[in-house]
């Protein structure tokens, strides 16, 4: 296991590539899931493969990252980003990132003027209450905390459990990437999956349509867990490799 302390995180990395590269690129993990899983590390290695220095990583306090849930907030996780192009010297990057992850990287994208690129595979654009209907959670709130259950990387069929504190949709909804977006004139993929019934895939196509260009919007014929189909992970790569090539990066 690999770790790199930050300026505020210590935190586990998934690394390939030549680490001279003068490009970086980010791959971030959706909601509580894991650096490991296997479309994680199927873009990291592919990057890499494209001339990138390439990372993935456990978010402050979940899988290997250290510390407690509560470090678990958007705003924790864009930090630990930011501090991670910085880290490795404030290279040309591109960011990309998987549902909740991929609002992470917008939000990096958009801001952190260090990125070239950016793409975002089955994410939300605003986390606004208004946008998304869940808040206040009533019963998230008068426990304190919800638990939610991942897959372990190595073996789908075993569990492990985070107990998600309240502060963390507390924090989220303070985040709507849309106008930026509308802005933004860094080159941006979006990629939806066509069967996806966590992230509506017509929020997606609202997010590719708000966007300036340059834009790019892949369509995938699966739903939200295309980390457990081997085709779909390698389709995902192309469409992010075919983008890559086409904006010269």
């Amino acid at each position: 296991m690999s770790f790199i302390q930050t300026k505020s995180f210590k935190l586990a990395i998934y690394t390939k590539g030549n680490g001279r590269s003068p490009k970086l690129a980010l791959v971030l993990p959706g909601k509580l899931d894991s650096k490991d899983y296997p479309h994680m590390r199927s873009h990291v290695n592919f990057l890499a493969k494209k001339g990138y220095f390439a990372l993935s990583f456990d978010p402050p306090g979940t899988w290997e990252s250290p510390g407690d849930t509560k470090l678990y907030t958007m705003t924790n996780y864009i930090k630990a980003a930011n501090e991670l192009v910085e880290y490795f010297g404030n290279k040309s990057t591109f960011v990309m990132g998987h549902s909740f992850g991929g609002g992470v990287a917008l939000y990096v994208g958009i801001n952190n003027p260090i990125v070239s690129h950016f793409a975002v595979v089955m994410s939300r654009t605003s986390y606004k209450p208004w946008d998304r209907g869940d808040y206040p959670d009533e019963m998230w709130k008068s426990s304190g905390f919800r638990i939610s259950t991942r897959d372990l990387p190595e073996n789908f069929t075993k569990k492990r459990e985070f107990k998600l504190p309240y502060s963390f949709l507390e924090d989220r909804i303070k985040y709507d990437m849309s106008e930026g977006l509308s802005t933004s004139t860094k080159p941006k993929l979006f990629i939806l999956g066509k069967k996806d019934n966590l992230v509506d895939p017509e929020s997606v196509r609202k997010g590719y349509e708000i966007a300036s260009n340059p834009k790019e919007l892949f369509e995938l014929d699966f739903g939200h867990d295309y980390r457990l189909n081997g085709v779909m992970i390698e389709k995902v790569n192309d469409a992010i490799g075919s983008f890559l090539n086409k904006y010269n990066s």
